[in-house]
């Protein structure tokens, strides 16, 4: 859809929202013909906006290896847990 868009001079550019943070080379891979990593694809796990709700840096934590490695991974889930026995 995106490309029919700016093909058709509907629009100069489309943003890639948060696929960029689960999948970062996904404009360069696109780029250069590879195929996509279908497993790094965002899947709105909604880590990557919960993660600044709680003061935390915003990333892919459950598709990111670098993300799920920092010691924010453990303090998001912490947050998360105990927002489920809050609500």
């Amino acid at each position: 859809m995106a490309q029919h868009v700016v093909r058709t001079g509907m629009a100069d550019f489309v943003g890639l929202g948060r696929l960029i943070l689960s999948y970062p080379e996904v404009a360069a891979d696109m780029l250069a013909g590879r195929p996509l990593a279908r497993k790094r694809i965002c899947r709105t796990f909604s880590d990557c906006t919960t993660a600044p709700r709680n003061g935390l840096v915003s990333g892919c934590y459950p598709l990111d290896d670098f993300y799920k490695q920092r010691e924010e991974a453990a303090l998001l889930q912490a947050a998360k847990a105990r927002s489920k026995e809050a609500g």
